[in-house]
């Protein structure tokens, strides 16, 4: 894929995203698409969702949470840069996390693609530890 076919591929991926549009959003993964979570239980890579069909449920379900007013984040400040099939994309991440915990870190996710098409999504949030009040 070129540069230009990456940038437009992840720009209809991430609008997707931000628009809670869980098919436009899968409509841009390969059929074995990899998305490992920025946290999980037991494993070291985090959750992992392993091909389209797992990562349509998730999308799903946590764009329906979002939309009856459950735990969400919103992104911003994001950067890409394109290295051949990988991708690394900088951001922000702000909101509730699941259990109530307040979000406000720097992100990073690593993708590769292929065929006009992600293949798998590596995704890192800083882990922010809140100074107690003293009060």
């Amino acid at each position: 894929m070129t540069e230009s076919e990456v940038k437009k591929l992840m720009a209809t991926f991430g609008a997707a995203f931000r628009a809670g549009d869980a098919d436009a959003a899968a409509a841009c993964l390969a059929d074995d698409f990899t998305w490992q979570l920025p946290a999980g239980n037991g494993d070291p890579r985090g959750q992992v969702l392993q091909g389209l069909d797992a990562t349509l449920r998730y999308l799903r379900d946590r764009f329906a949470e979002q939309q009856d007013g459950g735990d969400g984040v919103a992104f911003s400040d994001g950067r890409m840069e394109v290295f051949g099939d990988m991708v690394i994309l900088r951001y922000r991440v702000r909101g509730t996390a699941e259990g109530g915990q307040p979000v406000d870190a720097m992100g990073l996710d690593v993708f590769r693609v292929a065929n006009g098409r992600i293949l798998s999504k590596d995704a890192y949030w800083k882990q922010v530890t809140w100074p107690v009040s003293s009060h």
